[in-house]
């Protein structure tokens, strides 16, 4: 059995299906995904589809699919997207995006010592402060107020972290750091704006160049400009295939890339 780890789908349904033929995948595998399945592609509903209906599986949730969460709830004076419109229309459309509430933002392997997150750990956080930080909020999004979780989780305030935090700032915080960091400002906050190359940006930190609390493997996506790269333990998996670039399958046991396929 193997473990493919696939990076950031973003609604190209096609394309993951020719990835996973050139990397070998049988009904035996597991296949884990670093978020962001929807939007940005032609097929994000035949991307949930087939995920949803995988036996073996590990999905975290990426900012995309936050976002269709929260589109998904049709607030008053909320903007829809394209593509979630597209989606909602599908029979199924609701509960395809409804089924994402069941992910949550990190995935711990004892076994492999290799952790999963869209977008990256917090590098001040502990493996248990993380996984903590990550069930606080799956209980949130699949409990009986997730609406009102919903409501108010966007925002890039706060974005530093305290120990001190409690409901939605702690809430907010981690789904801000699973989903969204690329950069700390020099005082160690994150900073939601930048996404340029490190080579590109001066004043800021690559969360992953600052020492890193937990040592285990870091296998994430998010950051289509970082690329397909690998730093020590740190392995960034989205090759930017939505932007013309490429979509990655990982092989977590050896620690290689086990196929790529290139954007058409």
């Amino acid at each position: 059995m193997a473990i493919l780890a696939v990076g950031d789908v973003h609604g190209h349904f096609e394309a993951l299906l020719r990835l996973l033929d050139k990397a070998g995948y049988g009904d035996g595998d597991e296949l884990w995904f670093v978020g962001d399945l929807v939007n940005r592609g032609p097929d994000s509903a035949g991307g949930l589809r087939f995920v949803h209906g995988l036996a073996r599986k590990r999905v975290v949730l990426g900012n995309h699919d936050f976002s269709f969460l929260v589109q998904a709830q049709r607030f008053p004076g909320n903007r829809m997207q394209p593509a979630a419109l597209e989606l909602l229309r599908e029979d199924d459309g609701e509960e395809l995006i409804d089924g994402l509430r069941q992910f949550p933002l990190l995935h711990v392997d004892a076994r492999l010592q290799t952790v999963m997150s869209h977008a990256g750990l917090f590098p001040q956080w502990s493996l248990e402060q993380g996984q903590a930080a990550s069930d606080a909020v799956s209980a949130q999004l699949r409990g009986s107020g997730y609406r009102d979780f919903l409501r108010e989780i966007f925002g890039d305030w706060p974005n530093y972290w305290s120990p001190d935090w409690q409901g939605m700032d702690f809430w907010r915080f981690a789904v801000n750091a699973f989903c969204r960091m690329r950069y700390l400002n020099a005082d160690g906050s994150l900073n939601l704006t930048a996404k340029d190359q490190p080579e590109k940006t001066d004043g800021l930190q690559p969360w992953f160049s600052v020492t890193q609390t937990c040592d285990w493997r870091q296998l994430f996506g998010h950051w289509a400009s970082l690329g397909l790269r690998t730093e020590g333990k740190i392995v960034c998996l989205d090759g930017g295939y939505a932007w013309g670039g490429q979509l990655a399958a990982y092989d977590v046991e050896n620690h290689r890339l086990a196929a790529t396929v290139a954007a058409e």
